[in-house]
């Protein structure tokens, strides 16, 4: 799994791009025969991976959206909280990138929340830092009224 996310970043960030390809689906493939063989152990891993092959290729959302979901879920579903934090976090640069910055917000948050339980505080501090440099916009309104409340010297909303 680790080989095949190392290749969609080089590809992500077009380097090697036709060798990294090669090492995606050749990832891919070596999932989902691991997943036919122990679904309960690899299923995440296999779901992370075409989300985020699908992700890359920009031409199907609505499919990207489902597989980091249905990666979230089977990672929880088998007790690896720290595969659903990385789902979730690659979910959240999915929809960063997509400028969802709400989408986002949710998906860090629920990546700092797994992070936390598995006893990372490195990943933890890494996933706040990302909620604190997202846009504005991503935040609730009641945030951004406490937050010019707060400024300005006011309690009361």
């Amino acid at each position: 799994m680790w080989l095949g996310l190392n290749a969609v970043d080089l590809i992500k960030k077009r380097k090697q791009i036709n060798k990294s390809k090669e090492v995606v689906q050749a990832a891919i493939v070596a999932m989902k025969y691991a997943a036919a063989n122990s679904a309960w152990n690899f299923t995440n891993k296999l779901r992370l991976l075409e989300a985020e092959q699908v992700a890359h290729t920009r031409t199907n959302h609505d499919r990207a959206s489902v597989l980091y979901e249905a990666s979230i879920k089977s990672a929880k579903r088998s007790g690896f909280v720290h595969e659903q934090g990385l789902a979730c976090e690659k979910a959240a640069f999915y929809y960063q990138r997509g400028r969802n910055y709400q989408k986002a917000r949710e998906y860090f948050q629920q990546a700092r929340e797994c992070y936390q339980v598995w006893g990372s505080s490195i990943k933890v501090a890494f996933i706040q830092k990302e909620l604190d440099g997202l846009n504005p916009d991503a935040l609730p309104v009641s945030a951004v009224t406490e937050a010019v409340h707060i400024k300005i010297g006011t309690n009361s909303l």
